[in-house]
């Protein structure tokens, strides 16, 4: 028997989304799962519901944006120190079509063309986040538009949280 290319080729144009979700809606890596609350820990899901709308597992198209805690140092009332400093990453999930130079890797099976195409741009600032909502993504999926940017304005009253905490902790060691 030989092997079916199409698996190899275009894995995404096999199976629609509607039949992705339907396999995918109760069990997944994302899922968590406690007292009959389903809660979806996927990068690409805004709200954490687990929902077909949300979903990034089962979505060409899908948002996402989250957060990393890195102990940098930071300079806070005279006194340098290392405190934990919050980093966003925004996270796209898109359909495109890449030239094979650019699929490393998928070298070793040289597909004829990739079309589901994720990318994450780490560090990126809140402004630049609200920057590229409102300007570039704007008529990527204008249903998950407004929830990231609820979901921004939640990350950054986080942010500022955290800068403050820092800034306490700092007075607590000088005094």
């Amino acid at each position: 028997m030989g092997k079916t290319k199409a698996w190899k080729d275009v894995p995404g144009k096999q199976v629609s989304e509607d039949s992705l979700w339907e396999m995918t809606k109760k069990y997944n890596s994302f899922l968590n799962k406690n007292h009959g609350l389903t809660i979806s820990t996927d990068p690409l899901n805004l709200t954490g519901i687990n929902t077909k709308r949300d979903s990034g597992v089962s979505a060409v198209r899908a948002l996402g944006i989250t957060t990393e805690i890195d102990d940098r140092n930071v300079k806070e009332k005279k006194q340098k120190k290392k405190a934990p400093v919050v980093r966003f990453n925004l996270n796209i999930k898109t359909k495109k079509k890449i030239p094979k130079s650019k699929l490393v890797s998928l070298k070793d099976k040289e597909p004829e063309n990739n079309n589901v195409v994720y990318g994450s741009n780490k560090n990126v600032t809140l402004k630049a986040i609200i920057k590229s909502l409102k300007r570039d993504l704007k008529n990527y999926r204008k249903d998950l538009v407004p929830v990231a940017l609820k979901k921004v304005k939640r990350l950054s009253a986080y942010k500022l949280k955290n800068k403050w905490a820092n800034r306490l902790e700092a007075k607590k060691i000088k005094s």
